[in-house]
């Protein structure tokens, strides 16, 4: 299983450096790593509209907490421990990446507490900065299909498409969350948009908006 680990370690942004900042210090109103991440998204991608770049760090902290512990998750390996992780920013104040030192074995309603409880003081100061709580959740919610799929494409073993439908079901939050097909051909899509189409960057493959009825 450790052989498939460091597949993952190829497939994910896992290994990632940067300055390590406690989890609960970036998420902070009051420090200045947060509005510093917004600055930074907001610049880069020229966005007018003042809410995307809130929506992209929310996205980028679903997708290192999936790409972190799913893995292990689906391995049956020791996972790591996102509420104590540190933060590692990247020399222009974004998110580059989780250090969660601590392991412990977690089955996915275990994992998703893990997960609920990293993510909630992040999305609570997002919509403090003027973030609609309704365009957070979906991004750790529905990049667990992300994260599954990246790992069958590059040919980790087992069902992912039966590992992503458990963990979608312990979040209790399903609707977030499109998977269809069968082990060996299924299809994710996220519910909720990451807002970076605002910068002229496309539609991500699985976004809401592939698919949305309006966009039809």
């Amino acid at each position: 299983m450790t052989d498939w680990l460091t597949r993952c370690d190829d497939l994910l942004p896992r290994k990632t450096t940067g300055k390590p900042v406690p989890w609960h210090e970036f998420c902070s109103p009051d420090a200045p790593h947060l509005t510093a991440c917004a600055a930074e998204w907001q610049q880069r991608g020229t966005f007018t509209h003042h809410r995307a770049a809130l929506v992209l760090i929310a996205f980028r902290a679903g997708w290192l907490a999936c790409c972190t512990t799913i893995p292990e998750v689906h391995l049956g390996l020791p996972v790591p421990v996102l509420t104590s992780a540190n933060a590692l920013l990247g020399p222009d104040g974004r998110l580059a990446g989780l250090a969660a030192g601590e392991r412990q074995p977690m089955n996915a309603h275990e994992w998703w507490s893990d997960v609920n409880a990293f993510f909630t003081p992040l999305a609570r100061s997002l919509v403090a900065l003027g973030a609609r709580e309704k365009e957070l959740w979906g991004n750790p919610v529905g990049l667990i299909g992300t994260v599954t799929a990246r790992m069958a494409s590059g040919g980790v073993p087992g069902d992912l498409l039966a590992t992503a439908t458990t963990l979608r079901a312990a979040t209790s939050r399903t609707d977030l969350l499109t998977l269809s097909g069968t082990a060996e051909n299924w299809q994710t899509r996220r519910r909720t948009c990451c807002q970076w189409w605002r910068a002229s960057g496309g539609y991500c493959t699985d976004c809401v908006l592939q698919d949305s009825p309006s966009r039809r």
